[in-house]
């Protein structure tokens, strides 16, 4: 989860969920993404077609959040690094 743009959470005790908002990576299952997983493809591969699919990664889905006003760029550093 992520917090919203001040990236601090909640304005009452800086804990829990309240003003926090998930980022998603949301993929249907295409002919040639099926096709690789019952291949074996690896997470390279995967990742790869996804992206050749129009798919967002949960980093250009927190950037999006970003150019909205939902978050900020420290908090998707965050929760993205690798």
């Amino acid at each position: 989860m992520i917090y919203g743009p001040s990236a601090n959470g909640c304005e009452h005790c800086n804990h829990g969920y309240k003003g926090r908002v998930g980022i998603y990576q949301v993929m249907t299952l295409s002919e040639d993404m099926r096709r690789l997983i019952l291949e074996g493809g690896n997470a390279l591969q995967l990742s790869e077609q996804a992206r050749s699919e129009g798919i967002n990664d949960l980093r250009r889905s927190g950037l999006l959040k970003i150019i909205q006003g939902i978050t900020s760029l420290e908090e998707i550093d965050r929760v993205t690094k690798e």
